[in-house]
């Protein structure tokens, strides 16, 4: 590292920013200051923010560094810091009395989200807690845009957005948000991306952008030498619908002591219904692109009668040399479990999986289904089905993010969209409801699932009934949810997302059993609530049942027919019926 570019940014304009609330988003003006070259050998080779989280990588975020020089090297009395992509304050994680040969990596531990994902090999260092304000916890990377520094001292370096401070080994700034890079930021990582140097790890510029690759993470330790035989995989995209397509790579680094020969790779596709000795291709077919550059690939069908959930696909790796790499890549399948249909009892506005319906659009995915509607940037309605089976220990995941699975070219909407709206991000199926693993509760964090809530609604009466639905489902019962927006009082995200006027909900319940839409009897007990979205007609500590209507009025104000496959002289009773309980 020879050269850092810094973003400054004028004092006074820059808390003018912080106080107004859109400092995240400043332009700030960048100009390069020289730095002596402190060290000669060891970088930062590879960042990964992923680990754990709905459909990730691996279980575990990470930091590799890498000895790009001819001689042993310590890190004795070094830090790695890390610090928000826009923020002044840096957390030092101190590093270990440890050694890195030429030619060597050294793979740093740091928390995770969950426990989606393959294992990191073993780690060289796993990152204790560190207490910053009070609080202590393990370090947890951003996915997508941070900044980060190997330091050859202990002490915190100066709260700025871009210290130049001379103790700084290397500096990595990652994603498009970052405020101090060196050269040009690097784009932006994902659940299934990371930053990985060139070359290895050798190569550097002073310039992470061409400096750092964006792809599979390839997490390597102590035992893995420069010029060792590797590989990664990948699936584009890596949730899919059934009878949809999905691009499986697998991208081979030769060895080169000695060189490799005969490289094949082989995968297990049978947790798609594929075969379990699946070749992949490296000359130009089945979905290879360019022939002979180490990447294979196969283009894999998911069966129309793929159950929806996770499925792991296996591959190995190998060369003549008997060298090989195991890798493993999950696969989303956006499909309801088996024996799990929200929609059993009708589809309230005949949502189509069509992409032309596009303010129609059906969302199928495991643990709920929804209508889109792209020119208001939220759902149309959200259905699911509660019971006890739903519930269970998995923690909130907060995993906050756009949803890949919408046809291409559609505005995804970003989690920083709602910022500075004066609105939540308020839940349609609630993180509540999808507890019994960490993929089912991250599900609910996609930002389809959301609508901007007013903050009294979202966590007064609309809490409040989701509360009352689980305590049903706790006491054996089964409930057959369907949610949405209404109405239009004005937009955020640059006029991507609509605000309602209203947020509605209808419910069905039934004791827990089997044959659901044959159970359905005039004595079913259906209702709704309706929930105003402005401030002069919803209060923080109101209740719910101040809200509750008929399923009749809430068909009326959105002109939805639910729960239309049940015999319509029962569907017409259950609906008209004002609910006492």
């Amino acid at each position: 590292m020879k050269k850092i570019y810094i973003s400054l940014v004028i004092l006074s304009l820059f808390a003018a920013w912080n106080l107004s609330g859109i400092g995240a988003s400043a332009q700030v003006e960048q100009r390069g200051l020289e730095t002596p070259l402190v060290s000669q050998n060891i970088v930062i080779s590879q960042i990964y923010g992923g680990g754990g989280a709905s459909g990730g990588q691996y279980t575990n975020d990470f930091v590799e560094l890498y000895n790009r020089g001819n001689s042993p090297a310590s890190i004795n009395g070094w830090s790695f810091q890390y610090s928000g992509a826009t923020s002044t304050n840096w957390i030092v994680n101190n590093l270990p009395n440890a050694t890195i040969d030429p030619g060597r990596y050294f793979l740093i531990q740091f928390a995770s989200d969950g426990a989606v994902g393959s294992p990191l090999p073993t780690p060289d260092f796993v990152a204790p807690p560190v207490t910053v304000g009070g609080s202590t916890f393990t370090l947890n990377l951003s996915r997508t845009t941070a900044k980060v520094a190997l330091v050859n001292t202990t002490t915190q370096l100066p709260a700025s957005l871009c210290p130049a401070d001379a103790s700084i080994v290397d500096l990595v700034g990652y994603g498009s948000s970052a405020s101090c890079f060196e050269g040009a930021r690097t784009p932006d990582l994902s659940i299934t991306t990371a930053a990985l140097r060139k070359g290895g790890g050798s190569i550097d510029t002073d310039n992470n952008s061409a400096d750092f690759t964006v792809s599979s993470p390839t997490p390597r330790n102590s035992s893995t030498a420069a010029g060792a035989f590797q590989a990664s995989i990948a699936a584009s995209p890596n949730t899919v619908s059934p009878g949809g397509n999905t691009l499986l790579t697998v991208t081979v680094v030769p060895g080169t002591t000695p060189p490799s020969t005969g490289i094949t790779v082989v995968g297990n596709l049978t947790g798609i219904g594929g075969s379990a000795s699946q070749p992949f291709f490296d000359n130009g077919t089945n979905g290879d692109v360019t022939a002979g550059d180490n990447v294979f690939s196969f283009l894999a069908t998911v069966p129309a009668n793929t159950v929806g959930g996770v499925h792991v696909i296996t591959a190995v790796a190998s060369d003549t040399q008997a060298r090989t790499v195991n890798l493993s890549q999950n696969l989303t399948v956006n499909a309801n479990f088996a024996g799990e249909d929200p929609l059993l009892l009708g589809n309230p506005s005949d949502a189509t999986p069509d992409i032309a319906n596009e303010n129609n659009y059906l969302m199928v995915r495991p643990q709920y289904t929804l209508s889109y509607n792209r020119s208001k940037g939220t759902s149309n309605w959200v259905a699911w089905r509660l019971d006890s089976t739903w519930l269970g220990s998995a923690p909130r995941q907060d995993d906050y993010r756009p949803d890949p699975s919408l046809p291409a070219g559609w505005y995804q909407v970003l989690d920083t969209d709602y910022s500075g709206g004066g609105y939540d991000r308020g839940h349609m199926c609630p993180s509540g409801d999808r507890t019994r693993s960490i993929p089912d509760n991250s599900s609910t964090f996609l930002m389809t699932n959301f609508v901007p809530q007013l903050a009294a609604n979202n966590q007064g009466p609309w809490e409040d009934f989701e509360s009352y639905c689980r305590t049903l489902a706790g006491q054996g019962n089964e409930i057959y949810i369907i949610d949405g927006p209404v109405g239009n009082i004005g937009t955020i995200a640059a006029g991507h997302v609509v605000v309602p006027a209203k947020t509605w909900k209808v419910v069905l319940i039934l004791p827990n059993g089997t044959n659901d839409l044959q159970r359905v009897s005039r004595a079913t007990r259906a209702f709704g609530i309706i929930v105003p979205n402005q401030a002069s007609g919803v209060n923080l500590n109101d209740l719910w049942r101040k809200y509750r209507v008929t399923v009749d009025a809430v068909e009326n104000l959105t002109g939805y027919n639910f729960f239309s496959a049940i015999p319509k002289n029962t569907q017409e009773i259950i609906e008209r019926r004002h609910d006492i309980q």
